[in-house]
């Protein structure tokens, strides 16, 4: 997972390798104006692979 500071690759400031089966860390989005917000982010496999992206919202 790839993390970034703005809207632009070149903002790029984590990059984190993932096994399979592993999830994203349980902190990563952040508090504001009474929801959640997260960094501008991907999933890179470096692999051929298919994956999916499910993120689940508790309020």
């Amino acid at each position: 997972m790839q993390k970034f500071s703005d809207h632009t690759h070149h903002s790029l400031f984590e990059d984190m390798a993932l096994a399979p089966g592993q999830t994203q860390p349980s902190i990563f989005g952040r508090c504001q104006d009474d929801g959640l917000v997260f960094p501008w982010h991907q999933y890179k496999a470096e692999t051929d692979a298919v994956w999916l992206a499910i993120e689940f919202h508790m309020q």
